[in-house]
C-alpha cells in the first residue's frame, strides 16, 4: 500500500483530493480500533482542532476516572478485598496521571488539567490507604501476640 496522505473536505468541487505531507500536521493523534468489512480502512486521524481534541480528551478522561471510582467503591463495600484488586487500580490512577502530565497537557486547559490530577491524587491516596489498612489487618491476624497491649505496671 502507498504512503501517501490525503485531506478529504467537503466542497462544491467533486472528485478533488488534497496531498498534504502527513508528518508535518500538528495535532492530537488517534490509531482507530474498530475495523468493519467492506469500508475504507483508516490506520490514524488527527484532530487539528484544539477544541475538539480537548473534548475528545475529556471524555476519555472522564470515563477512566469514573471507572476508577467505580473500583474505588467497589474496595469500599468489600472490606475484605484482595490486595491485587487494590494494587491493579492503584497502578491504573498512577498511570493516567502520567498520561495526563506527558501527554494530554498541551491540549488541556490549565484548570480543567489541575482540577483532574486533583481528583486523581485523592484517588491514589485513598487507594494507598485502604492499602495499607489492608495489609496492617492480615498482619494483625498472622502475628496477634506483637499486636496485644502490654499491661503496664507501675513503677516505683
Amino acid at each position: 500500500m502507498n504512503n501517501k496522505s490525503y485531506y478529504v473536505s467537503k466542497d462544491k468541487k467533486k472528485k478533488e483530493a488534497i496531498f498534504l505531507e502527513y508528518d508535518k500536521i500538528d495535532g492530537y493523534k488517534v490509531n482507530p480500533k474498530t475495523h468493519k468489512d467492506n469500508t475504507i480502512e483508516v490506520s490514524k486521524i488527527v484532530f487539528v482542532n484544539k477544541d475538539f481534541s480537548e473534548k475528545i480528551i475529556r471524555k476519555k478522561i472522564d470515563s477512566k476516572i469514573a471507572y476508577l471510582l467505580k473500583q474505588l467503591k467497589l474496595i469500599e463495600e468489600d472490606n475484605g478485598s484482595d490486595d491485587g484488586i487494590i494494587s491493579k487500580t492503584l497502578m491504573d490512577a498512577e498511570k493516567l496521571r502520567i498520561q495526563i502530565l506527558t501527554n494530554y497537557v498541551k491540549y488541556l486547559g490549565n484548570t480543567y488539567q489541575s482540577l483532574t490530577l486533583k481528583k486523581i491524587q485523592i484517588i491514589i491516596e485513598q487507594l494507598k490507604y485502604k492499602l495499607y489498612m489492608n495489609r496492617m489487618y492480615k498482619q494483625q491476624m498472622i502475628y496477634p501476640q506483637v499486636y496485644e497491649e502490654k499491661e503496664s505496671r507501675r513503677g516505683r
